[in-house]
């Protein structure tokens, strides 16, 4: 208690930064371990509005479903990293792995990621071993987790 109120009156915070952690596609596309777990990786920028508007959505599943992985992938240009840093300071929430991609996405790696996938944003996989769900932009709740059970059957 008293620890708290020295830290407090210091001004010294508990709030932990959000680690953005670089991949590249290959990391992307590189297979998954654990066939058993529901994966949710959403794809958004800092500049598109209905990316922004629809992060919360995964903040709520991270918090409600904690058994779930989530991965958010920024598609802000590799130069942009301090940017993305930044977003996540003032808006970053736990339970999610933020990651930035650290090279362009091209057609022919936009057709690996998904071969239906259009390259707009948001877009959203749900996957859990080789049951995957493609979904084109913006999710509400309902939708998310009704894509979540989908994968889970």
């Amino acid at each position: 208690m008293i620890k708290l109120a020295v830290s407090l009156a210091l001004g010294v915070g508990t709030v932990v930064a959000q680690q953005i952690q670089p991949i590249t596609i290959a990391e992307l596309l590189a297979g998954r371990s654990d066939s058993t777990r529901v994966y949710v990786r959403n794809f958004w920028a800092t500049w598109c509005k209905p990316c922004i508007e629809e992060l919360p959505i995964f903040d709520t599943l991270a918090r409600r479903m904690p058994e779930i992985t989530i991965e958010l992938v920024s598609l802000d240009a590799p130069a942009d990293s301090i940017r993305v840093r930044a977003f996540w300071q003032r808006r970053g929430f736990g339970g999610v792995r933020v990651l930035h991609l650290v090279e362009r996405l091209r057609t022919k790696q936009i057709d690996a990621i998904s071969p239906v996938w259009s390259g707009a944003i948001p877009m959203t996989i749900v996957e859990r071993g080789a049951q995957r769900i493609v979904h084109e932009g913006e999710l509400t709740l309902p939708e998310a987790i009704e894509l979540i059970e989908q994968v889970r059957k």
